[in-house]
């Protein structure tokens, strides 16, 4: 992940990540089917990691960015709620031993992933903290062709937000695609009505697709066993939004 990027900045980060209801719903409960001791991988700003902590579960936050782990600390504080949280790389880390019943990755964080080492590691310090009948999983986007092919130069408006310092700002996007390394190149253009552009931040994100998803996860030595096209666990179909995976040992 570029160390100059989106998650050095969590006041604007959370603005364009409000709560989900329904994907933390999903998260939960299916976090109970399994056991008590959960792992957050790229929990970010504690999004997911403070609603599995308030459900009853022991919860582990892990994040690269020290910024947005500061700020799950937090909000964790202003919501009285005890997290254990660590700053980890998730393509190679160690927590001593620990194990897991469900290790979460959410909301795409794992299309930060971008090479075959990458997902190796991945995967394979996924399978070294899960307990025996323990879970993996993850969501990320479906890739649609139709936008993979968009114009480069174009910009597209991704959202409009208010931030307590400076007032309404809105969010803009270009893209390329490449189609060698399967990574959509993004950048985040964001304005205020004082200055346009005042921030301009990349977000390189590579594309998984379906048939490929179970060779990836096989790599580290993990199966895939489920998947979803939907927080409802509806099939996963042509006309889905995401994958949503569930993986084991």
């Amino acid at each position: 992940m570029e160390q100059n990027s989106l998650y050095h900045r969590p006041d604007l980060y959370d603005l364009m990540a409000p709560p989900d209801p329904i994907l933390e719903g999903f998260y939960v409960e299916i976090a109970r089917e399994r056991g008590g001791r959960v792992l957050d991988l790229a929990c970010g700003s504690g999004r997911l990691t403070i609603p599995l902590a308030r459900a009853g579960f022991q919860v582990v936050g892990g994040d690269l960015s020290p910024q947005m782990l500061e700020r799950a600390r937090s909000y964790a504080r202003a919501q009285a709620v005890e997290l254990d949280l660590v700053q980890l790389d998730m393509r190679d880390f160690d927590l001593g031993g620990r194990t897991f019943d469900t290790i979460v990755v959410a909301v795409n964080s794992i299309l930060h992933l971008h090479s075959l080492h990458d997902f190796r590691g991945f995967f394979g310090s996924v399978g070294r903290h899960l307990s025996p009948q323990g879970r993996l999983v993850f969501d990320a986007f479906l890739p649609n062709i139709a936008r993979l092919n968009a114009d480069p130069n174009k910009r597209e408006l991704i959202g409009t937000v208010v931030h307590d310092g400076l007032g309404a700002i809105t969010v803009e996007e270009t893209a390329r695609y490449d189609p060698l390394t399967q990574i959509r190149h993004v950048d985040w253009y964001w304005s205020s009505k004082t200055e346009k552009d005042f921030w301009r931040v990349a977000l390189p994100m590579r594309s998984i697709f379906p048939q490929e998803m179970p060779l990836l996860v096989s790599s580290g030595g993990l199966r895939l066993i489920e998947r979803f096209g939907g927080f409802d666990r509806s099939a996963l179909t042509a006309e889905s939004m995401r994958q949503i995976c569930v993986c084991g040992l």
